[in-house]
């Protein structure tokens, strides 16, 4: 598990990078409206925590506590900052191009937190269905299902066009 958490910390931070120049090209139009500086912030989280996290279970080794805690606080942090950039970004206020992702990508990504932060409190969850999968790896899909719909969020926001003037 340590070559995929190396792994994804590596991505999500490359990504984060990434992102950082992404944003610089469109700073002006994106930070003068509130709905898109917080889907710009919303898609800097998305890769940002799940790196933290990999970075939790990498450092943990066989201290279980320690990457169930990363990852409980992690999550909580996550479902908050998400619950906080949802405020004001109804869908009303959203434009009406943004695809699946820019209207829908909070509420699955606080599902997926919830979810994350359910399984790193409750480990014992993951003998329910049956498998062979311990905990971590479970932790493991849910983190890249959380980095999927990150990058889905990033696509869907920079497909859509550039204002013509920005937005107050």
């Amino acid at each position: 598990m340590d070559a995929f958490y190396q792994t994804v910390a590596g991505f999500c931070f490359t990504l984060l990078g990434l992102w950082w120049a992404v944003v610089q090209f469109r700073h002006a139009e994106w930070m003068n409206d509130l709905r898109q500086r917080r889907a710009a912030y919303s898609v800097h989280l998305s890769f940002l925590v799940p790196g933290i996290m990999s970075l939790g279970a990498m450092i943990a080794g066989d201290v279980k506590i320690l990457w169930r805690l990363v990852f409980i606080v992690a999550c909580g942090f996550g479902i908050l900052a998400m619950i906080f950039l949802s405020v004001g970004a109804s869908p009303a206020k959203a434009k009406p191009n943004g695809g699946f992702f820019i209207h829908q990508g909070r509420w699955l990504t606080i599902l997926l937190y919830a979810l994350i932060a359910l399984v790193a409190a409750m480990p014992s969850l993951t003998g329910m269905f049956g498998g062979s999968l311990k905990p971590l790896q479970v932790e493991g899909l849910l983190l890249t299902l959380l980095v999927f719909v990150g990058v889905s969020v990033a696509w869907d926001f920079l497909a859509e066009p550039q204002s013509s003037t920005p937005l107050s």
